[in-house]
């Protein structure tokens, strides 16, 4: 009977301890996806210069579609100008070049929604707008 309550008693002692380290484990603070993101830095595909490259491509197709009035071919070349903007601000570390990324994206994703709504008026107004932080930006980065 002693033996068999030293049984009793082992096994009693090591399933709290394994509990014990189960929750230990599972309290310990998880990181977020923030954090998570903010670990893995992103890279661009493309160099700066092949990047701009295709800005113009697209800023060309842009162009054409307003005044071919191609509103939706117009309207997916802007979306898709605005992400590279976004990609953009990564192929520099200063904070006004970044600065210009941003606002240009925010801008090519504007424009692309007037488009799809075919406001020319509204629309040629802010293809002047990206173009001026397009200027700014190569007049203090190119």
């Amino acid at each position: 009977m002693r033996l068999s309550r030293i049984v009793y008693c082992s096994c009693l002692v090591a399933g709290v301890a394994v509990m014990s380290i189960a929750l230990i484990a599972n309290a310990q603070p998880k990181p977020s996806a923030a954090q998570v993101s903010a670990k893995a830095k992103f890279k661009p595909v493309q160099s700066i210069h092949d990047m701009m490259e295709g800005q113009k491509k697209l800023w060309t197709e842009i162009r054409e579609g307003i005044l071919d009035k191609q509103w939706d071919e117009a309207s997916k070349s802007a979306w898709i100008l605005a992400e590279i903007a976004n990609v953009n601000q990564y192929q520099h570390e200063s904070k006004e070049y970044k600065g210009y990324a941003r606002k240009m994206s925010s801008n090519c994703a504007k424009l692309a929604k007037l488009l799809k709504k075919r406001e020319e008026k509204s629309a040629k107004m802010m293809v002047t707008q990206i173009g001026e932080t397009c200027s700014a930006c190569h007049d203090q980065f190119k």
